[in-house]
């Protein structure tokens, strides 16, 4: 039998998964992708093993920033909850048993157990406290131009999509109270 021997200045790393850099890049592309825009994002330490826990982007890549007033209102709590409506929910348990439907069912429990919405009087929060991506996006309104809506199951609840001035989206599935919750954007969309 024939063993190998290095030299004592080679040193053999482990590569990493393909999963694990599949998760480590995207995660950096959308911060990136996210700075750029000017959609501020905060990201837990625990980022998938890398070293800077909040990169920050070059300098090019950052819009300035136009000195404004700092408001003096207190920032007050609309709605908070998780995502996921009970309603969908139980439905998508139901299903369950059929193979069809498991993804689904999966897809849903996830939305339930790891995001948060907090819509406030200045901004939309959403945290993800996914094992996979752990993150929170904060959007204030006045960065918002649209906001659109649709029920699902007769009206039982429904999903929302914010279109910001820079032309991205970002999705809101299963709120139970998505009506209440357009109108208030759109009233504080239009206030501030």
């Amino acid at each position: 039998m024939m063993s190998l021997s290095y030299p004592s200045s080679v040193q053999l790393h482990r590569k990493p998964s393909a999963q694990a850099c599949h998760f480590r890049a995207a995660s950096v592309v959308l911060r990136a992708n996210l700075a750029r825009r000017g959609v501020r994002q905060i990201v837990a330490s625990a980022d998938l093993g890398s070293s800077d826990a909040n990169p920050q982007p070059p300098a090019s890549t950052v819009p300035e920033q136009k000195e404004v007033a700092e408001d003096t209102t207190p920032e007050t709590v609309f709605f908070e909850g998780h995502g996921g409506s009970n309603v969908e929910l139980a439905i998508s348990l139901a299903l369950a048993a059929t193979l069809i439907y498991a993804p689904l069912t999966l897809q849903s429990v996830g939305r339930r157990a790891w995001l948060k919405y907090k819509f406030t009087n200045k901004r939309v929060i959403i945290t993800n406290t996914s094992p996979l991506f752990k993150g929170e996006v904060q959007i204030k309104y006045s960065q918002l131009k649209e906001v659109r809506t649709a029920p699902r199951a007769f009206g039982a609840w429904g999903d929302m999509v914010l279109f910001t001035k820079r032309g991205e989206r970002l999705e809101l599935i299963g709120l139970e109270k998505y009506a209440e919750l357009k109108e208030y954007i759109e009233r504080c969309m239009y206030t501030l």
